[in-house]
């Protein structure tokens, strides 16, 4: 084919709606299904989202995560046939929108035709995405870079407020941030305040009504703000991820990312359009946006969330480095951007080139979302395989049948399994409850009579047996968190236990007042002796001087805290939690209440020592008496 052949056909593919484009090259390398559930620990928060609607839990009180009401939505497995329906829905929505976007940005520059095969490629390569949040980047600029007309303008306003709305119930870390991103395209478009105040009450009516139809209450609303902003705030300094890759490469990839999102900024600001306030606006999206997923990225540090920064970063200087004069530049460092992710890609996340097979999934997807006999079976294969994997004993059902049942440390999907009576703790896996009020929370449901009858537990060590500690992290499962573990001990008793699963069932609060042993200071890794405990005792300790402050709250917000470590008995090493490490870690028990075993809860220690926190540590110690276990109702 001619260079001239090439050209005239390229000019013939531009009368081509961008519209059309992008939804060609969404069908190509479609990603969204209707699958069958699984276990796991990603797929059984997707379960419990999906529980929590369908048996119409209040979120704030009875469900606290990072997801909201709508969080269920972002979730591509058929846990309830209706839910499944509208998730596809929401889902295929988006995706599609993206890649409308992603082609409209890449036309800016090149010929229809291009840009359609650009597009696929990237849709194909990077697959750890934030599409709404992209989306909606892609939505600020084309209202930023040029003079819209009126009808435009409010068109944007509805869709904006539409989409944010939706968004910020969904994903608690980047939907609230779309809204916001909106606000300031608005501004930087010089909407007028007429159409920024519409966009305001829009969203906040459309916030409400979706609030409302997933079946919250009003009175919910301060609870779900307090609980959202404390899974907010805990994450930089509890989700550190501990890898075996070498720290250079670490600190390497965190500067390269930082630099990158600086990039961004910079390019966004030497944007196309000469005004003022778009250049800020757009810079300012453009920074808020990197560093959504910069964080996303460089707190818990491995191959997934680095290459979700770099996948997401290269579209992000499409999207802005595209509207630079020199744009041949901008394509230059996109392509390298890129291929930065390819070092970093996870093992078991591969590419989407398969053309034909994705148009096929499409094609399934839409057929399964047209017949509920369909999903129906997609159930029912998901209950029979998910059965299989966990093959929980007749007798653990036996005692977990006819009562209300929580589930730890994070294994939700045993619940849908078996159909069991769901009453979740409100953190519902355990790890995320990582503030001293999501601890309490959790506790005070575990002490409320009302509160689950039943605890199921997974040992995870015959699960995932990377998992060394029993917990996520290499932290201690009787530590995560530390009052939960507390009112659990006084609370339930061992009914049956195999050494994969253990029931627990509610006896009578069996604890006597917490009574001061005296209190010890120490410098960061000097050993502490723990008291021993009576016969029917466990000493617990309140450490003081764990948590961030001064200059390293700093360092946590721009990236994550230090990480803490806890040594017991000089040999055992775990991470500690800062924000929990003063609500009361059990250390000791009598040989009376000292249960051994893969569900263990107590480390036994009979010295401490504490690394990585500040100068000067203080460890209050106490004795608690736990009598005898009657026997569970």
């Amino acid at each position: 084919m001619s260079l001239e052949t090439l050209r005239r056909w390229s000019g013939e593919t531009d009368r081509v709606p961008v519209w059309a484009a992008g939804l060609l090259v969404a069908l190509l390398g479609w990603r969204i299904e209707m699958g069958t559930p699984m276990p796991g620990l990603d797929p059984s928060w997707n379960a419990g989202l999906a529980m929590a609607v369908d048996d119409g839990l209040r979120f704030g009180r009875q469900v606290v995560f990072t997801y909201g009401p709508l969080g269920f939505l972002q979730g591509q497995m058929v846990w309830f046939s209706g839910l499944a329906v509208l998730a596809f829905l929401y889902n295929a929505g988006v995706y599609v929108l993206f890649c409308v976007g992603l082609v409209w940005a890449l036309r800016r520059r090149l010929p229809l035709l291009v840009s359609a095969a650009v597009a696929f490629v990237l849709v194909a390569a990077l697959l750890l995405l934030e599409l709404g949040m992209l989306a909606a980047v892609f939505a600020c600029v084309w209202l930023l870079e040029g003079e819209r007309p009126p009808r435009a303008q409010n068109l944007f306003v509805a869709g904006a407020a539409t989409f944010g709305a939706a968004l910020a119930l969904v994903k608690l870390s980047t939907g609230p941030l779309v809204a916001v991103l909106f606000l300031i395209a608005l501004v930087g478009a010089r909407a007028g305040w007429r159409r920024i105040t519409a966009y305001l009450l829009l969203l906040a009516a459309e916030l409400l009504a979706l609030w409302l139809l997933s079946g919250q209450s009003l009175g919910d609303v301060p609870a779900f703000a307090e609980h959202t902003l404390q899974i907010s705030s805990g994450y930089s300094t509890a989700m550190l991820r501990q890898t075996d890759v070498a720290a250079w490469k670490v600190l390497a990839a965190t500067i390269a990312a930082a630099a990158l999102g600086i990039a961004i900024a910079a390019v966004a600001w030497f944007g196309a359009s000469r005004e003022r306030a778009r250049r800020w606006a757009a810079a300012a999206i453009a920074a808020l946006a990197a560093f959504a997923v910069f964080k996303e990225g460089v707190v818990r540090t491995d191959a997934g969330h680095l290459t979700l920064f770099f996948a997401n970063a290269c579209v992000l200087w499409i999207a802005f480095g595209l509207g630079v004069p020199r744009w041949r530049w901008a394509l230059v460092v996109a392509a390298a951007v890129a291929l930065m992710t390819v070092p970093v890609r996870p093992h078991g996340i591969g590419t989407n080139f398969d053309a034909p097979a994705n148009a096929r999934l499409a094609f399934e997807g839409v057929r399964t979302l047209l017949s509920p006999s369909r999903r129906q079976h997609v159930i029912e294969d998901g209950h029979t395989g998910m059965r299989d994997t966990y093959q929980l004993e007749p007798r653990a059902l036996a005692d977990l049948r006819g009562h209300t049942v929580a589930v730890e440390p994070w294994e939700i999907g045993a619940a849908w399994a078996y159909e069991l009576n769901w009453i979740p703790l409100p953190v519902f896996q355990n790890y995320q409850a990582y503030t001293s009020a999501l601890d309490r929370l959790n506790a005070e449901t575990v002490a409320d009579p009302n509160g689950p009858e039943r605890i199921l537990r997974e040992n995870q060590l015959q699960v995932h047996p990377e998992f060394a500690t029993r917990d996520l992290d290499g932290r201690y499962p009787g530590w995560d968190p530390p009052e939960q573990a507390r009112a659990v001990l006084c609370n339930f008793a061992p009914l049956t236990a195999s050494e994969r699963w253990q029931v627990l069932g509610r006896v009578r609060d069996r604890c006597g007042d917490p009574r001061p042993l005296g209190t010890v200071s120490a410098a960061p890794g000097e050993a502490v002796e723990v008291p021993a405990p009576g016969p029917r005792q466990v000493v617990f300790a309140r450490i003081g001087g764990v948590g961030v402050g001064g200059l390293e709250r700093l360092q946590t917000f721009l990236f994550h805290a230090d990480a803490r470590h806890l040594t017991v008995n000089g040999e055992r090493r775990y991470r500690l939690i800062p924000e929990t490490a003063g609500d009361g870690l059990i250390l000791r028990a009598g040989a009376e209440v000292y249960e051994p075993g893969p569900f263990a809860t107590v480390p036994q220690a009979r010295t401490i020592a504490v690394e990585g926190a500040g100068e000067e540590l203080t460890f209050d110690f106490y004795a608690m008496t736990v009598r005898p276990a009657p026997a569970a109702p």
